[in-house]
């Protein structure tokens, strides 16, 4: 019993130069034969594996693994067709249960467009070309059926798809069952291999070693996508981390400018409103002192008049008591002490004095000699500054990394300050050169993102050109489809219709103008042509239907006439013979006349003894002679009738006189009137039954019958007008034969009106079904649609060709100005990249003002150490200048103390009691007068000033008080100005301290150097560093605004500009938005080292660990499975083989030994240590990273997927040795030294034992037990010589594998092989056709099938 599926036959329908081609299977093989180019190659590779999986790759296509033929070119060829449909299948067989089951693929191929692809799995039993077509009959053409038509005619109990991996698994599904798709997978690549040309001819063991390596199943996309995604998220997480990076760079540069701008901001609204408060408090107190001067002045006034007449009246007193007391002697004895005492003092001072400046001299040698020390400390300071400075200007070399720097270092070192400042101008070439290599950048990545934007601007044009290109394929296949249905709808109904038959060439003729429809016209064309067709066989049938209605009109006439005859018969009250008009109008006459006329026959009455047959013979003879309706008249009438009547045109009957005959067949009728009878009875008597007798009336009783010279011979059915009752009778015969005749015509006429209702049925059904013909709207409209989308598509190629043509200027402009970068940039040390450009410019502008701040520090300690030179001479000066007060002082002591001598001699002359009394008195007085006289003296000149102090305050104090008002206006808007700035919290947080302390902190904090600038230029300093790096801002919409607004103040400062950023939706300034980078580096940083050491141990998961596990497992047991059957191979050569797989040592220490790591994987998660968890995320971590940076060295792009397949690709960890036996040799290693000594035929053995031990292992892994079991081979054992190919043979036999194999020469007819069907394919060089010859090989002889 043979119960599994075989191949039973494979077809083409119009795929490269088939149109139409099947290829039947002998116990499921076949063998194509051919020359070089003859197809049967590409035959074979066109199902395996193509129709297996229905994967196009052209390298799968092709059996040497080239890219170049591509599916379209068996569809569309070189040149040639635009568009063509064609279908590829096979046909799977049971033997036994007579069961087939088919798998096909369908494809659509336009040039210049994506194939379309659908696949079919048969699983009703139906058969391709036996109950199901590949193609449809559209008038005269076998085209191929579109998708949907394929679809349809499929129905629900088969498989249908338009997905290739969705037709792969159901292939997998219902032919083969491989549990996991990867198997599957794995077994198509293993097919694929195998199938390789010539393949004993050109492998080694290593080669099939690489084969049965590829052939192992790896970790799927899908298993692998977690890890991928972890990757790529961390990559991801790094990009955020490195634009974090660059904004928060950025966003320092910027904030440090901000910060000064911020400082000067708040200082000089600060300084500004503790300025106007100073000027406000002066001005106040200004103010209160004039008020208080006015007042006081005022009251002095008035105390000095008190007092200047009080003291004039005690001058009076003191003058008189003066004189009075005044004595010569005492007088000169006083004025010798008064000039004793006045040389006294003036040593005294100049004693004093000396001491003073010797005092002074000190203080200033003290004073000069801290200066000194806070000048030295100061110099120490600056150094500190310099070395601060220094180091400022290393962190903007290693930016900048210029080669002055070290001069600038050395001239640091020495303390040098010179006027010409040779670092700033080198520094100033240094920065033009940046500046111009900046520019360059910038103008290059201007250009390259006017490149890039008109690149992805063309890429989009790209994609919506070719979506319109494929929505205008479909819209032609719809025309198509729409031309196709309505020519299967024409011919169809020219087939089903009932009436509407149009000729053949009026349809082919349809068919082909269809086929070219463009236009209204031509479908107009096509009507036209229809219409005539219809014209022809309407007129056909209403020729028929007029014919049949000219005779029914006839008909009608003749009934008329018939119910007007019978009309008549009932109304007369009997009948009549027929007469003409002349007969009617003669006996009319006669009767207006008055003349008595009756016809014969009612006159007489036929003899009682007669029989109805001698009634009717007498009659007929009556009648035939022309005496039954003649009249019968007098004789007297009859001569008036001539005599008066000459337009009488009737018979009458007139006699000679009494005839002898004795007739008795008539007698006379007994209402005859009187005067007739006689004339009646003369005409019976000259009526003669014998012939012979007399010339006159002879009535024979055979009929015959003589009237004169008139003989002959009458008969008729019965009488009808002799005798009453047989002239009742003939009327009511007559009514009935009338009755009989109109039903009869009647019955006619109803003949011809069903003939002429089924003409005009036949009319209307030709009519409703030339009108139900298909008209082109919708083909009219699918063609509009079609021009639509022409016209949509020609646009759209008009602006792709602009945009193409822009983009390629622009590509031409960015690469001339990348020329230009590099040669503006090639001898500058950093990367070619604008932003790193802006951070070297910025870089130099800092280092120029850090150098520019260091010339001021060295200028500033060149100053001190003058100062310090100036203050060490200045203490010199002030020692000598000791010496010599000391001197002094010592000459003003000496003269003091002789003085002091001489006035105590004096004083004790003048201590005598009798003098002192009155001397002190005197002098008392004296002393008083002196005073009074000063006194008024000084009041006199006090009120003079305060006259005039007063006149002049009571003049300034309004405007005084105005002046004051206005400051104090502006001493409150100052004060709200810097209590807004302050409020920003930017530079200063208020807390307990009072505005005014804020404010004298505020002016504190700005630098010196920035004392003295101007807003704008704070403010234009702030926008350049903005501007040159706003660029990694400005996805957080970082941007600059206005706030507070201007003020009418003059010289005050209001309005300021602040920085804000966008995180997460909501608005913060640039300090908070500081902090919130740092804070997400710090977080994002901690989250990547998170991420890497979860990625790693993602590894040692349940998911990925049992995979690798299972994987492992697997491809072990595959190993085994091969290696077993394999050693069970008894080759005819005596060779057995073997296989094993072994697992490789570590590449380097941190790595693991695949052993090891084996065993770790296979440990249960919750068992594992950290070091185990380490030692595996160490080895991968190793392996990832070491690719990766090989990547990085060589610029690749970096594919996460590609690493981390290649880091889990467990085929690496092992290697595959075979080993071979001769006999009962011991087995020895298949060395590529050993495999060389081997015979061609043991060669062979070596390549294809492990390859079909391989493909047997896989089909091991299939779960459906009657799945087939299918090799191809593509110049199937070349190279192997013909004495081997037979074991070559036998060992498919004995394998069990079904085939399709190729070859030049080999024809496969070998007593091993039970059954093969064989075809020659013939294609003469370059022809568009392939011939096939077909055999069949029995297991005996090769017959030549019938063809």
């Amino acid at each position: 019993m043979n119960e599994r599926w075989k191949m039973n036959r494979i077809g083409f329908v119009n795929f490269w130069l088939y149109d139409e081609e099947d290829f039947e299977f002998e116990d499921g093989k076949l063998l194509l034969r051919g020359q070089n180019g003859s197809g049967k190659s590409i035959t074979t590779q066109s199902f395996i594996p193509f129709v297996l999986d229905g994967d196009r790759t052209p390298s799968r296509l092709d059996p040497f693994g080239s890219s170049d033929r591509r599916m379209e070119y068996y569809f569309l060829g070189e040149e040639g067709k635009e568009e063509s449909t064609g279908y590829l299948f096979l046909e799977f067989w049971k033997e036994d249960s007579g069961e087939y089951r088919t798998i096909g693929i369908g494809q659509k191929a336009k040039r210049g467009k994506p194939m379309d692809f659908w696949g079919f799995v048969l699983l009703d039993g139906r058969r391709v070309g036996y109950d199901l077509w590949l193609y449809k009959e559209v008038g005269s053409n076998k085209i191929p059926r579109d998708k949907r038509e394929m679809k349809a005619e499929l129905g629900e109990d088969n498989f249908f798809t338009d997905s290739p991996s969705e037709y792969k698994k159901h292939v997998n599904q219902y032919i083969f069952g491989f549990r996991k798709e990867e198997q599957y997978e794995q077994f198509i690549k293993l097919l694929v291999k195998v199938r390789a040309p010539k393949l004993s001819k050109e492998f080694k063991p290593t080669k099939v070693y690489d084969i049965l390596n590829d052939s192992l199943q790896t970790l799927t996309d899908e298993d692998l996508r977690p890890m991928v995604d972890a990757m790529e998220k961390m990559d991801e997480i790094q990009d955020s981390l490195e634009m974090l990076n660059r904004a928060f760079d950025d966003v320092k540069i910027i904030r440090n400018e901000y910060t000064r701008y911020n400082q000067y901001m708040l200082a000089k609204k600060a300084l500004g409103y503790l300025n106007k408060k100073q000027e406000v408090e002066r001005e106040q107190g200004i103010l209160e002192g004039k008020e208080q001067l006015q007042r006081e002045a005022q009251e002095e006034q008035s105390r000095a008049a008190q007092d200047t007449e009080r003291l004039t009246a005690e001058k009076k007193l003191k003058e008189t008591e003066r004189n009075a007391l005044l004595d010569p002697e005492l007088e000169d004895a006083d004025r010798k002490l008064e000039k004793l005492k006045t040389e006294y003092q003036e040593a005294a001072d100049g004693e004093h004095r000396w001491e003073k400046k010797i005092e002074d001299s000190k203080e200033r040698i003290r004073d000069e000699e801290m200066t000194l020390k806070k000048l030295e400390e100061q110099m120490e300071l600056r150094r500190d500054t310099l070395k601060e400075k220094r180091e400022e200007l290393e962190e903007q070399q290693e930016i900048l990394q210029w080669e002055h720097h070290e001069k600038a270092k050395e001239k640091i070192s020495l303390e040098e300050y010179e006027e010409r400042d040779e670092i700033a101008e080198h520094l100033q070439i240094w920065k033009n050169q940046l500046t111009a290599g900046r520019t360059a950048l910038g103008q290059y990545e201007l250009i390259l993102g006017q490149y890039e934007e008109a690149a992805s601007l063309l890429e989009e044009t790209k994609k919506k050109k070719a979506e319109e290109e494929q929505r205008l394929e479909m819209a032609e296949e719809q025309v198509a489809d729409r031309i196709d249905a309505w020519i299967t709808e024409v011919f169809h109904r020219a087939e089903t219709s009932v009436e509407w038959h149009p000729e053949r060439e009026i349809l082919l003729r349809a068919e082909q103008k269809a086929r070219q429809y463009e236009t209204v016209a031509d479908g107009v064309e096509i009507q036209r042509g229809f219409h005539a067709d219809y014209e022809r066989q309407r007129q056909q049938l209403t020729d028929k239907k007029n014919d049949k209605q000219y005779q029914r009109e006839m008909q009608e006439e003749i009934l008329k006439e018939v119910r007007e005859q019978l009309g008549e018969v009932q109304e007369q009250q009997e009948l009549e013979p027929e007469r003409d008009e002349a007969v009617e109008a003669s006996r009319a006459s006669l009767a207006q006349s008055g003349i008595t006329a009756i016809p014969f026959y009612r006159t007489v009455e036929f003899a009682k003894e007669l029989d109805e047959a001698a009634c009717a013979r007498l009659e007929a003879q009556l009648q035939m002679s022309g005496m039954l309706d003649a009249l019968v008249v007098t004789r007297e009438d009859y001569a008036k009738i001539r005599a008066e009547h000459p337009e009488f045109l009737d018979a009458v009957l007139q006699t000679d006189g009494q005839g002898s005959s004795r007739f008795s067949g008539l007698t006379v009728s007994d209402d005859l009137p009187q005067e007739l009878r006689t004339p009646v009875l003369e005409i019976l008597s000259n009526i003669y039954e014998e012939e012979g007798k007399t010339q006159g009336i002879c009535f024979g009783a055979d009929g015959s019958f003589r009237q004169g010279i008139l003989a002959g011979k009458a008969h008729k059915q019965a009488a009808e007008y002799v005798g009453y009752l047989a002239r009742k009778r003939r009327k009511e015969q007559k009514i009935r034969e009338l009755q009989e005749q109109i039903e009869s015509i009647s019955k006619t006429i109803a003949e011809w009106d069903a003939e002429i209702t089924q003409l005009q049925e036949r009319m209307d059904r030709l009519q409703a079904e030339y009108q139900e013909l298909p008209d082109f709207s919708e083909i009219q409209i699918a063609l509009s649609e079609k021009r639509e989308l022409e016209r949509i598509l020609e646009t759209l190629e008009n602006e792709y060709l602009k945009q193409q043509a822009q983009e390629h200027r622009l590509s031409e402009q960015k690469n001339r100005q990348y020329q230009e970068v590099l040669k503006l940039c090639k001898m500058l040390p950093y990367e070619r990249t604008a932003e790193a450009y802006e951070e070297a410019c910025g870089a130099a502008e800092e280092y120029g003002r850090i150098w520019q701040s260091i010339r001021r520090e060295l200028l500033l300690m060149q100053t001190e150490q003058i100062s310090c030179l100036d203050k060490k001479g200045r203490i010199d000066q002030y020692n000598d200048d000791l010496e010599e007060a000391f001197t002094e002082k010592r000459a003003y002591s000496t003269r003091a103390k002789a003085c002091e001598i001489q006035i105590r001699q004096l004083e004790e002359y003048l201590r005598s009691p009798e003098l002192v009394e009155k001397a002190n008195r005197l002098k008392q007085v004296k002393d008083e007068l002196e005073q009074i006289d000063k006194e008024l003296e000084d009041l006199k000149l006090l009120g003079v000033t305060l006259k005039e102090r007063l006149q002049g305050l009571l003049k300034d104090l309004p405007e005084q008080k105005t002046k004051l008002q206005g400051l104090i206006m502006e001493e409150t808007a100052l004060r709200s100005y810097f209590e807004e700035e302050l409020d920003l919290r930017l530079i200063l947080n208020r807390e307990s301290r009072t505005i005014c302390e804020c404010a004298e902190e505020a002016v504190k904090l700005v630098s010196d150097s920035d004392k003295n600038r101007e807003s704008v230029d704070m403010l234009r300093s702030l926008h350049d560093k903005y501007h040159k790096h706003n660029g990694s801002l400005a996805s957080y919409g970082t941007s600059i605004e206005e706030c507070f607004g201007d003020t009418e103040i003059v010289g005050a400062i209001r309005k300021r500009y602040r920085i804000i950023s966008v995180w997460n939706g909501k608005k913060v300034y640039l300090e908070e938005f500081y902090n919130i980078l740092k804070t997400a580096i710090e977080e994002t940083e901690l989250l990547i080292q998170k991420k890497d050491r979860e990625l790693f141990e993602d590894i040692l998961s349940q998911t990925i660990s049992q995979q690798l596990t299972d994987r492992i497992a697997e491809s072990r047991k595959w190993a085994k499975d091969m290696s077993k059957l394999m050693q069970e191979i008894d080759t005819s050569m005596g060779l057995r083989f073997s296989l094993e797989w072994k697992p490789c040592k570590a590449d380097n220490d941190k790595e693991l030994d695949t052993a090891d790591l084996e065993q770790i994987l296979l440990r249960d998660r919750e068992l594992l240590t950290l070091d185990d968890i380490e030692k595996v995320a160490g080895h991968f971590r190793s392996k990832i990273r070491a690719e990766k940076a090989k990547l990085e060295e060589t610029g690749t792009i970096i594919n996460y997927m590609e690493l981390v397949r290649d880091a889990l690709d467990y085929r690496k960890w092992f290697e595959f040795q075979m080993f071979f036996r001769r006999g009962e040799e011991t087995k020895k290693p298949l060395t590529n030294a050993a495999f060389n000594r081997f015979s061609g035929g043991e060669k062979a053995m070596a390549m294809y034992v492990p390859l079909f031990g391989a493909v047997n292992a896989q089909y091991k892994k299939a779960d459906n037990k009657d799945h087939p079991r299918i090799i191809a081979l593509d110049e199937a054992f070349a190279g192997v010589d013909d004495k081997n190919i037979k074991s070559m043979f036998e060992l498919v036999h004995k394998l069990d594998f079904d085939y399709i194999m190729n070859s030049q020469a080999l024809w496969g007819c070998f007593e091993t092989v039970k059954g093969l069907r064989i075809a020659e394919l013939h294609r003469p060089e370059n022809s568009q056709v392939v011939s096939v010859i077909r055999y069949t090989w029995n297991g005996h002889e090769r017959t030549l099938d019938e063809q």
